[in-house]
Protein backbone atom coordinates (compact mmCIF):
# COMPACT_ATOMS: atom_id res chain seq x y z
CA UNK A 1 0.00 0.00 0.00
CA UNK A 2 2.74 2.44 1.07
CA UNK A 3 4.64 2.08 -2.41
CA UNK A 4 1.20 2.38 -3.90
CA UNK A 5 0.73 5.70 -2.45
CA UNK A 6 4.67 6.84 -3.50
CA UNK A 7 3.58 6.05 -6.66
CA UNK A 8 0.31 8.22 -6.89
CA UNK A 9 2.26 10.89 -5.36
CA UNK A 10 4.79 10.73 -8.18
CA UNK A 11 2.16 10.76 -10.85
CA UNK A 12 0.28 13.37 -9.04
CA UNK A 13 3.28 15.70 -9.10
CA UNK A 14 4.85 14.72 -12.96
CA UNK A 15 0.86 15.68 -13.77
CA UNK A 16 1.20 19.39 -12.09
CA UNK A 17 4.46 19.96 -13.30
CA UNK A 18 3.20 18.40 -16.92
CA UNK A 19 0.83 20.92 -16.75
CA UNK A 20 2.12 24.30 -15.55
CA UNK A 21 2.27 25.61 -19.44
CA UNK A 22 -1.74 25.02 -19.09
CA UNK A 23 -3.80 28.55 -18.70
CA UNK A 24 -4.06 28.71 -14.62
CA UNK A 25 -5.55 32.05 -15.09
CA UNK A 26 -9.05 30.79 -13.71
CA UNK A 27 -7.43 30.12 -10.52
CA UNK A 28 -6.42 33.20 -8.96
CA UNK A 29 -3.70 32.59 -5.97
CA UNK A 30 -2.55 29.30 -7.76
CA UNK A 31 1.00 29.50 -9.54
CA UNK A 32 2.78 26.72 -10.75
CA UNK A 33 5.62 25.23 -9.34
CA UNK A 34 7.68 26.01 -11.76
CA UNK A 35 6.74 30.04 -11.14
CA UNK A 36 7.52 29.28 -7.32
CA UNK A 37 4.26 28.03 -6.51
CA UNK A 38 3.92 25.07 -3.57
CA UNK A 39 4.90 21.46 -4.54
CA UNK A 40 1.30 19.39 -4.47
CA UNK A 41 2.72 16.37 -2.20
CA UNK A 42 6.12 18.50 -0.98
CA UNK A 43 7.70 14.90 0.32
CA UNK A 44 11.25 15.59 -0.84
CA UNK A 45 12.07 11.77 -2.34
CA UNK A 46 8.65 12.88 -4.51
CA UNK A 47 10.65 15.92 -5.71
CA UNK A 48 13.33 13.69 -6.86
CA UNK A 49 11.62 11.05 -8.70
CA UNK A 50 9.63 13.63 -10.40
CA UNK A 51 13.37 15.43 -11.52
CA UNK A 52 14.63 11.83 -12.38
CA UNK A 53 11.25 10.91 -14.60
CA UNK A 54 11.94 14.32 -16.16
CA UNK A 55 15.43 13.85 -17.30
CA UNK A 56 14.74 10.58 -18.68
CA UNK A 57 12.27 12.18 -20.78
CA UNK A 58 15.04 14.80 -22.06
CA UNK A 59 13.38 17.72 -20.32
CA UNK A 60 17.01 18.40 -18.52
CA UNK A 61 15.78 22.28 -17.98
CA UNK A 62 12.62 21.40 -16.06
CA UNK A 63 14.33 18.51 -14.18
CA UNK A 64 17.20 20.68 -13.11
CA UNK A 65 14.64 23.39 -11.93
CA UNK A 66 12.75 20.92 -9.80
CA UNK A 67 16.04 19.27 -8.42
CA UNK A 68 17.42 22.75 -7.84
CA UNK A 69 14.11 23.60 -5.88
CA UNK A 70 14.19 20.14 -3.52
CA UNK A 71 17.91 21.57 -2.71
CA UNK A 72 16.87 24.39 -1.64
CA UNK A 73 13.36 23.71 -0.11
CA UNK A 74 14.69 20.29 1.61
CA UNK A 75 18.48 21.05 1.83
CA UNK A 76 19.60 18.47 3.65
CA UNK A 77 18.13 15.82 1.26
CA UNK A 78 21.52 14.22 0.15
CA UNK A 79 19.46 12.53 -2.79
CA UNK A 80 18.58 15.75 -4.30
CA UNK A 81 22.28 17.05 -4.93
CA UNK A 82 23.41 14.02 -6.04
CA UNK A 83 20.36 13.50 -8.97
CA UNK A 84 21.38 17.11 -9.95
CA UNK A 85 24.81 16.47 -10.06
CA UNK A 86 24.65 14.22 -12.12
CA UNK A 87 22.37 15.57 -14.40
CA UNK A 88 25.17 18.42 -14.43
CA UNK A 89 28.36 16.21 -15.21
CA UNK A 90 26.39 14.91 -17.84
CA UNK A 91 25.83 18.35 -19.57
CA UNK A 92 29.35 18.87 -19.14
CA UNK A 93 29.14 21.67 -16.08
CA UNK A 94 31.64 19.94 -14.25
CA UNK A 95 32.48 23.06 -11.84
CA UNK A 96 28.67 23.68 -11.02
CA UNK A 97 28.52 19.88 -10.33
CA UNK A 98 31.34 19.91 -7.76
CA UNK A 99 30.08 23.32 -5.99
CA UNK A 100 26.85 21.74 -5.83
CA UNK A 101 28.11 18.43 -3.79
CA UNK A 102 30.34 21.07 -1.75
CA UNK A 103 27.43 22.63 -0.60
CA UNK A 104 25.63 19.44 0.30
CA UNK A 105 28.34 18.13 1.97
CA UNK A 106 27.95 21.11 4.47
CA UNK A 107 24.48 20.59 5.05
CA UNK A 108 24.97 16.69 5.47
CA UNK A 109 29.27 16.30 6.34
CA UNK A 110 28.83 12.21 6.84
CA UNK A 111 27.13 11.27 3.81
CA UNK A 112 29.08 8.98 2.05
CA UNK A 113 27.51 9.00 -1.50
CA UNK A 114 27.75 12.65 -1.86
CA UNK A 115 31.31 12.25 -0.67
CA UNK A 116 31.80 9.81 -3.52
CA UNK A 117 29.86 11.58 -6.22
CA UNK A 118 32.08 14.70 -5.26
CA UNK A 119 35.52 12.62 -5.86
CA UNK A 120 34.14 11.16 -9.56
CA UNK A 121 33.22 14.83 -10.37
CA UNK A 122 37.08 16.00 -9.38
CA UNK A 123 38.56 12.87 -11.59
CA UNK A 124 36.61 14.29 -14.19
CA UNK A 125 37.50 18.02 -13.61
CA UNK A 126 41.69 16.13 -13.41
CA UNK A 127 41.98 17.12 -9.43
CA UNK A 128 42.74 13.41 -8.50
CA UNK A 129 44.66 14.43 -5.09
CA UNK A 130 41.53 15.96 -3.73
CA UNK A 131 39.18 12.92 -5.49
CA UNK A 132 40.96 10.89 -3.70
CA UNK A 133 40.78 12.59 -0.38
CA UNK A 134 36.88 12.24 -1.13
CA UNK A 135 37.05 8.49 -1.70
CA UNK A 136 38.93 8.02 1.37
CA UNK A 137 36.30 9.89 3.31
CA UNK A 138 33.90 7.71 1.84
CA UNK A 139 35.72 4.92 2.78
CA UNK A 140 35.13 5.54 5.93
CA UNK A 141 31.80 6.60 6.69
CA UNK A 142 30.57 3.73 4.42
CA UNK A 143 33.21 0.83 4.50
CA UNK A 144 30.46 -2.18 4.00
CA UNK A 145 30.41 -0.55 0.16
CA UNK A 146 32.88 -1.22 -1.90
CA UNK A 147 32.21 1.51 -4.42
CA UNK A 148 34.21 3.67 -2.40
CA UNK A 149 37.19 1.32 -2.25
CA UNK A 150 37.47 0.70 -5.98
CA UNK A 151 36.98 3.89 -6.86
CA UNK A 152 39.67 5.32 -4.36
CA UNK A 153 42.33 2.54 -5.77
CA UNK A 154 41.46 3.70 -9.17
CA UNK A 155 42.26 7.39 -8.00
CA UNK A 156 45.65 5.85 -6.20
CA UNK A 157 46.09 4.42 -9.58
CA UNK A 158 45.81 7.60 -11.78
CA UNK A 159 48.41 9.26 -9.62
CA UNK A 160 51.54 6.55 -10.07
CA UNK A 161 50.78 5.00 -6.67
CA UNK A 162 50.52 1.36 -8.06
CA UNK A 163 51.38 -0.25 -4.35
CA UNK A 164 48.67 1.14 -2.84
CA UNK A 165 46.11 0.26 -5.82
CA UNK A 166 46.77 -2.89 -6.09
CA UNK A 167 46.27 -3.48 -2.13
CA UNK A 168 43.08 -1.25 -2.67
CA UNK A 169 41.63 -3.21 -5.07
CA UNK A 170 42.93 -6.30 -3.44
CA UNK A 171 40.23 -5.55 -0.51
CA UNK A 172 37.27 -5.73 -2.59
CA UNK A 173 38.12 -7.90 -5.91
CA UNK A 174 40.85 -11.69 -5.92
CA UNK A 175 44.06 -10.65 -6.31
CA UNK A 176 44.76 -11.46 -10.01
CA UNK A 177 42.17 -9.08 -11.04
CA UNK A 178 43.62 -6.21 -8.56
CA UNK A 179 46.63 -6.30 -10.37
CA UNK A 180 44.95 -6.58 -14.24
CA UNK A 181 42.84 -3.65 -13.01
CA UNK A 182 46.26 -1.75 -12.22
CA UNK A 183 47.91 -2.98 -14.66
CA UNK A 184 44.84 -1.06 -17.23
CA UNK A 185 45.66 2.21 -15.03
CA UNK A 186 49.67 2.22 -15.68
CA UNK A 187 48.94 2.05 -19.48
CA UNK A 188 46.47 5.01 -19.16
CA UNK A 189 49.13 6.82 -17.92
CA UNK A 190 52.23 5.82 -19.84
CA UNK A 191 53.94 3.52 -17.67
CA UNK A 192 54.29 0.65 -19.93
CA UNK A 193 57.37 -0.91 -17.96
CA UNK A 194 54.83 -0.64 -14.72
CA UNK A 195 51.69 -2.22 -16.57
CA UNK A 196 54.49 -5.16 -18.00
CA UNK A 197 55.21 -6.44 -14.35
CA UNK A 198 51.75 -6.38 -13.63
CA UNK A 199 50.51 -8.49 -16.58
CA UNK A 200 53.62 -10.73 -15.76
CA UNK A 201 52.05 -10.89 -12.25
CA UNK A 202 48.90 -11.61 -13.65
CA UNK A 203 50.34 -14.16 -16.35
CA UNK A 204 52.04 -16.31 -13.17
CA UNK A 205 49.07 -16.69 -11.19
CA UNK A 206 47.14 -17.55 -14.00
CA UNK A 207 46.44 -21.73 -14.26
Amino acid sequence: MKDCKALFLLIAVVATVAGCQSDQSTEDDSRSYFDGGALESPEPMTIVLTGRVLKSQGRVVEAEYVLRRATTEFPSFSPAYTELAELLLKDGRTGEAIELLEIGISEVPNDAVMRNDLGIALIVQGNQQRAAEMFSVAKRLDPSDATYTANLAMTMGLMGNYDAAVALYSEVVPVVEAHENVASLAEARGDTDRAARERAIVQKASP
